[in-house]
């Protein structure tokens, strides 16, 4: 365990921080945290420097209102942006306070910068995590058969893995990768019929001239064909190749906390074949009958109401269930994806495009506007009809992040559409928190659980 009695982390593809944030609750400690994106990266400093107190709060305040000049900062939004950053001004959590803030493309983070600027040796990483960029994946994209080339930066995370050897893994990704037909190229012998994953590195080349086959020595022939979830199949056999033993699984953000339905798909790798259990589920859909849910020992789902407006509205103030909803203003879906949804539920997966859209409308939404979004019915399109009046309110940052399960301490940066993007692209911090618990135990590691958070 490198550096202190915290297992070490290094962050790839880092965001906004929400899963940094989930595995430091769970007891590790990131020493580098790697990011492209310019704002996310300033995001992830502010944090770190607001968090280290040795800055004058004032003076901070007012450079940053500077950078928001051009937003037309409206009075709710300055006491809004002044109390997060007095927050987590003056918090106790110090997350990434440990951490490098390694700006740049992660193509070109070398082994040898990770190592130096971590303070660690080669196999000493307890735990590497992230999740690569994933629209090729994604069911929100092209919905026809995919290939993973274009999402070619997993290789990069197979690559650090490799380099560093850290004892565990940690990858995450959109559930399309165990849904969407991928073409997967393989090598098949002809006597024994046994069927081997290519590297990757040989994808498009008809591999050529293949060789015998290790288990009878057999002539090797190329095969190719379209596979469900042959993604996923693809990126679990380039981790088992450089010598990790992998485990993978679908889990709901909803199902550990989460007011929202948000469905990832997490593998869990060990260098060392150590044995892992995933997390078990501590809410649950309500059943039938409270009764059953008392009996599971399970909590019901975090609703949008109880998380966001239990005491009201900060615009709207006492909402009305039967006609208050969440919608997606002017986002077009096909006619059997809703664009509204009740708020005695929980919200729907706040995406990277949807969460700048996201409102509440206390009256509810008219049909005529919902025909208009939802273009599939009658074979009308949303330009055919004039928009309708609609009573909303975008939902603001703190409410964005409270559905995310980000602390109220943290502080985002960028402009309103690069927030936004922020916050969708994140790991709901309840759910990194399970699964880092959970590789803690692997681990062999008792972990002295951290202060519950107070959402956004």
């Amino acid at each position: 365990m490198a550096g202190g009695n915290r297992p070490s982390l290094v962050s790839l593809f880092a965001g906004a921080g929400g899963l940094d944030i989930g595995l430091e609750q769970a007891g590790f400690r990131t020493v580098l945290a790697s990011e492209f994106a310019p704002h996310a990266c300033e995001t992830l400093r502010i944090n770190r420097s607001l968090r280290s107190r040795d800055i004058n709060f004032d003076h901070w305040f007012a450079l940053e209102l500077e950078k928001r000049c051009h937003q037309r900062i409206s009075p709710n939004a300055h006491s809004t942006l002044l109390a997060r950053g007095k927050r987590a001004w003056e918090a106790r959590d110090d997350f990434l306070v440990d951490a490098v803030i390694a700006e740049g493309d992660v193509r070109q983070l070398s082994k040898d910068r990770v190592l130096s600027q971590a303070a660690i040796k080669r196999g000493e990483l307890d735990l590497m995590a992230g999740g690569p960029p994933c629209q090729p994946f994604s069911r929100s994209g092209k919905r026809e058969t995919v290939t993973v080339d274009d999402g070619r930066l997993f290789l990069e995370f197979v690559r650090l893995v490799d380099e560093i050897r850290p004892r565990w893994f940690l990858f995450e990704n959109v559930k399309g990768l165990a849904q969407t037909s991928t073409d997967v190229e393989a090598s098949r012998c002809a006597k024994c019929s046994a069927l081997t994953l290519l590297p990757f590195e040989l994808r498009g080349t008809q591999a050529g001239d293949l060789g015998k086959c290790s288990q009878c020595g057999g002539a090797l022939k190329f095969e190719s064909r379209a596979v469900r979830g042959g993604s996923l199949e693809i990126i679990l056999n380039e981790f088992e190749r450089i010598g990790y033993s992998c485990k993978f699984k679908l889990l709901n953000a909803a199902d550990f906390g989460a007011p929202q339905s948000r469905e990832r798909i997490f593998i869990v790798g060990s260098r060392d074949g150590e044995a892992f259990s995933w997390p078990e589920p501590t809410h649950s859909q309500a059943p039938k009958s409270q009764l059953q849910l008392f009996a599971s020992k399970l909590l019901p789902w975090a609703t949008v109401k109880d998380t966001l407006w239990k005491g009201g509205h900060w615009q709207y103030g006492k909402l009305n269930e039967r006609t208050a909803v969440l919608w997606v203003k002017n986002v077009v879906r096909p006619h059997d994806e809703p664009v509204t949804w009740p708020l005695d539920r929980i919200a729907p997966t706040v995406g990277a495009h949807q969460s700048a859209k996201l409102a509440i409308a206390p009256l509810g939404v008219p049909p005529e506007q919902l025909a208009r979004q939802q273009w599939h019915t009658q074979g009308r399109r949303q330009g055919d009809t004039p928009p309708v009046f609609v009573e909303h309110e975008y939902l603001t940052d703190d409410e964005l992040l409270a559905l995310q399960t980000f602390p109220d301490t943290w502080y985002l940066a960028g402009t309103r559409m690069e927030r936004a993007f922020q916050i969708g692209n994140a790991v709901p911090p309840v759910l990194a928190k399970a699964v880092g618990e959970a590789i803690a135990r692997a681990m062999g590691i008792e972990v002295s659980p951290l202060p519950e958070l107070k959402y956004a």
